[in-house]
């Protein structure tokens, strides 16, 4: 029985000593385990080196390459104005670098400053710059101001130094466009997406085309998928509002167009389509505002003037609607949308006033007098009696 005792003793000393000396190389594995690497998204990254380039700058570290690399974060981030004056600042401090000219033709190409583009990007040459980046820049510029055999020289040779280039297939795509070839164009262009899924212009080229080929249904397909990269482009959402016009969907293009204008107050087109599209559709209270806003832009359109004087007509506010038809006749003495629109406001005021004399008592605005039916008195109609007349059947009647 004690042997048995003792056993069970020497077994559970055995199992506290084992569990001890298991704690004991746990503790120490953890305190040689190395952390797991903190993963940052790309606009962490961004952000983080942003202020670390800050701080360089402002204590005066190698100013023209941080303010290089801070340029090129703003680029790929669009914030093309920032990018500009950081790369601008590049080229103040050190003005025989070809990255720095090559970077700032890349941004001028972005703001559609064309000619600076060339000029930077010719001095990058000139610098002995010889990447397909220059390259495809340049066949990009060159397309643009239609120099289209300089541009097919330098596309050539981009594509024999960076065969999958996306941008290098955004210029062969626009290149191929301008030769009337529009199915290698799209084609061109898709890839060109695909790679760079970030290039805005082959978005916008590529609904262009699909909108003149009439494949409207593609059309929106390309223009959703551009606006889920874009949200924020007001001419995304212009074109989507012509996409929508073109498949007679008035309500839903209306939509897109007052998103256009909420994105970009002074978008003239977009006003104008939310105006046109209120007037065709009788939604006048809609169309004024956009409408108020333009002629503020164009105080001596008559066409805005006369469009003003409508919807104000049509929404019985006469008097703002002779002034606008006024203002566009004194434009134009001749016109005759001002003239029709004044003689109708003073043929309706004319009958109101026709009522209001008629009836001074009554509503001038109602037009009509209603009757006291409790003093008319009413007779009830009868059926008229009838005779019957009885036919003598044994009388003939000779017809001669």
């Amino acid at each position: 029985m004690k042997s048995a005792v003792s056993g069970y003793v020497i077994f559970l000393i055995t199992i506290a000593l084992g569990g001890l000396l298991q704690s004991c190389q746990s503790d120490a594995r953890n305190a040689t385990r190395i952390p797991p690497v903190v993963k940052k998204s790309r606009a962490q990254w961004q952000n983080d080196a942003l202020l670390s380039l800050t701080e360089l700058i402002n204590r005066g570290i190698d100013s023209d390459i941080n303010y290089f690399k801070r340029a090129r974060i703003y680029f790929e981030r669009e914030q093309f104005n920032e990018a500009l004056d950081d790369i601008n600042e590049s080229i103040y401090e050190q003005d025989n670098v070809s990255d720095y000219f090559l970077l700032r033709g890349k941004i001028n190409r972005e703001l559609g400053k064309i000619d600076n583009a060339l000029e930077d990007a010719q001095r990058a040459e000139a610098l002995q710059q010889s990447s397909p980046e220059l390259y495809v820049l340049l066949a990009d510029i060159l397309q643009a101001k239609n120099r289209f055999g300089e541009s097919v020289g330098y596309l050539n040779q981009a594509l024999k130094m960076a065969p999958y280039d996306g941008p290098a297939y955004y210029v062969k795509g626009m290149l191929q466009a301008r030769q009337g070839d529009s199915l290698s164009a799209l084609a061109s262009l898709d890839y060109a997406i695909n790679v760079n899924p970030r290039m805005l212009r082959a978005y916008q080229q590529s609904i262009l085309l699909l909108r003149k080929l009439k494949n409207v249904d593609k059309a929106l397909q390309v223009n959703q998928k551009a606006i889920e990269r874009f949200p924020n482009d007001p001419n995304l959402h212009y074109e989507q509002g012509q996409i929508f016009v073109a498949m007679a969907r008035p309500d839903t293009a209306l939509f897109s167009f007052q998103k256009a204008a909420s994105l970009s107050p002074d978008y003239e087109d977009a006003l104008l389509q939310i105006a046109n599209i209120g007037i065709q559709s009788k939604a006048y209270p809609k169309a004024i505002p956009a409408l108020l806003k333009l002629v503020k832009k164009k105080p001596q359109s008559k066409e805005i003037n006369n469009m003003l004087g409508l919807c104000y007509e049509k929404n019985y506010d006469y008097e703002n609607a002779k002034m606008y038809y006024s203002t566009a006749l004194a434009l134009a003495p001749g016109d005759q949308d001002a003239r029709y629109g004044l003689y109708r406001i003073r043929l309706r005021e004319n009958e109101e006033n026709s009522y209001q004399s008629y009836y001074p008592d009554e509503n001038p605005a109602a037009g009509y007098k209603l009757l006291d039916t409790a003093r008319v008195k009413i007779n009830v109609l009868k059926p008229r009696g009838t005779t019957n007349i009885r036919v003598d059947s044994t009388r003939k009647a000779k017809i001669e």
